[in-house]
Order: structure tokens, then sequence, then C-alpha cells
């Protein structure tokens, strides 16, 4: 009886034990305002019923595996040893360079397979499954997206090379971007082109 109780407790600390560290890193990481910004933006999307930024902050780590990408690339600067990212894993069908500069408030929609590697990503972007934004070759590498504010990426989008993607551009699924995508417009195919711009009330209703 004893024995058994014993190893009921050790199970609960195990699985306690990664949230109590994660929200220690949380609380005190000098990326806490970004890392709010990114909770604000999923909680919109998955409608989490908590008031409080922490309680929203766990509930994200326990169902949303591709949020832990997120926050593990926020807190990237400081030491985590394996055990805690083992009993809380990343997805492991998602990449972040650890390089990229990504502001706050990045959402992963069903990124399963997603790749990201930018030489910077404004607030408030959007990826998607299997897409892939990075280099066009190894020998290539300083050459990255340059990636705004705003920026929705649809499903299967490649994104490579030294191009430039302006505020608020959407990019349709499965389209291939080698070429700078002016701001506002929504581009598609493959190669990508401009289909149409946006209108001043559709980014509004987008961004709010």
């Amino acid at each position: 009886m004893i024995y058994s109780k014993f190893i009921l407790d050790a199970k609960i600390f195990l699985y306690y034990i990664p949230y109590i560290v994660n929200i220690l890193y949380y609380k005190y990481s000098c990326e806490k305002n970004t890392i709010n910004s990114d909770i604000n933006r999923w909680t919109g999307h998955y409608h989490i019923p908590y008031n409080n930024n922490t309680f929203r902050f766990v509930f994200l780590l326990r169902f949303c595996p591709q949020f832990r990408n997120l926050f593990y690339y926020r807190i990237r600067e400081l030491f985590m040893p394996n055990i805690f990212k083992l009993l809380c894993p990343p997805d492991p069908n998602v990449f972040i360079a650890n390089q990229n500069n990504i502001a706050a408030g990045l959402f992963l929609e069903h990124a399963f397979g997603t790749r990201i590697r930018a030489k910077s990503i404004g607030a408030n972007c959007t990826f998607r499954q299997l897409s892939v934004v990075g280099v066009k070759s190894p020998d290539r590498f300083d050459e990255q997206p340059v990636i705004g504010d705003n920026v929705d990426f649809g499903a299967c989008v490649i994104c490579v090379g030294k191009v430039h993607i302006g505020d608020n551009a959407i990019i349709g699924a499965g389209s291939v971007v080698v070429k700078d995508v002016p701001a506002n417009a929504i581009v598609a195919g493959n190669p990508a082109r401009v289909i149409r711009f946006r209108d001043d009330n559709t980014i509004n209703r987008a961004v709010s």
C-alpha cells in the first residue's frame, strides 16, 4: 500500500514538474512581454477559457505541443536541462531556427512539417502545415527571407532566398515565393504572383 502510494506520488510529481519549471522560466524571462503577446494570440484562436495568462500558458503547454516549440525558442538564451524538454517535449515535426529574429504574436496553425529559418519575422504572423521558409542552398545561408508584420502563410508554401514580404500580405496555399511580395498583396501560384491587393477594411478586420 505504501509502495503504491509512493509510485502514484512520483508519477504526479513527474507530471507536474515540467509545468512548474516552465512557469518559472516564463515568469522570470526577459522575453515575458513577447511571450504574453504569443499567449494572447493563441488564446484568441483556441478560445481558452481563462483570463489569467499563467493559466493560459499552462493550458497551451499541456494541449498545444507546437506552442512549446515557440516557447522554447523564446527562452533559447536560457539554460534548460534536457530532462524538462523530455517531460514536456516540443513537436518534433516543427522546426524554428534559433538564429531567427521573430517578433511577438507568432501563431502556428496545424504546423505539421513546418520549417522556419528567416532573417526576421514581424509581429502577428501565421504559418500553417508543410510550409518551408529558408535558404535556397547551404552555400547561400545568408540569403534568408525578411517577413513583415501580419503576414499570413497558407499551407504548403515555399519561401526561400533573399526575398522581402511586405506587411499584411497573404501567401496562398501551395505558393512558391522567390521574389519580393508588396505590402497588402495577396499572392498565389508557382512562382507566386500578385492576384490582388487587400483593402483597408479587410486588413483592419484581420489584424484586430
